[in-house]
């Protein structure tokens, strides 16, 4: 599969998985993993990040230049225990979005060396994470004012 394919239905699942069609999102998610090895599919990975970080760019605006974004997930101290692949979505999305390259590839091997069933689970939190926020992104007005093109009914 070339690159220009992948990253068609890279957009595809997340057209899927925003509208909350899951069939078609894993569908499409399974046709890239059939033709991608694990480089190309951390790059797939890097393309889910790059949407989660336009989509706060989008809801937040730019951080000033010492700032870096945090995503925040409930404490396993109050009994309210996040699967790791959760942790790995939400901490993968904040090291691409804070331009930390070496955490986010640290974090893909990670998960890549899992169980294949624990890999699959962190890919499906990556996009439904990256889905969430473009949802949240769709009800709110972009941080710099500009306002969501209405729809056209």
């Amino acid at each position: 599969m070339d690159t220009t394919r992948r990253a068609q239905l890279v957009m595809n699942v997340l057209q899927h998985a925003v509208a909350g069609d899951y069939d078609r999102t894993m569908q499409t998610m399974g046709k890239i993993a059939e033709a991608t090895d694990r480089r190309q599919m951390y790059g797939v990975c890097r393309a889910f990040a790059e949407a989660g970080r336009q989509t706060l760019i989008h809801l937040y605006g730019h951080p000033s230049p010492e700032g870096l974004w945090a995503m925040v997930a409930p404490d396993p101290d109050d009994g309210c225990a996040q699967h790791p692949a959760h942790t790995f979505s939400l901490r993968f999305i904040t090291a691409y979005a804070n331009g930390d390259m070496p955490t986010c590839q640290a974090l893909y091997l990670a998960a890549a060396n899992a169980s294949p069933e624990n890999y699959g689970h962190s890919l499906t939190a990556l996009i439904g994470d990256v889905a969430y926020l473009v949802r949240a992104a769709a009800q709110e007005p972009a941080a710099d004012g500009e306002q969501p093109a209405q729809h056209p009914h």
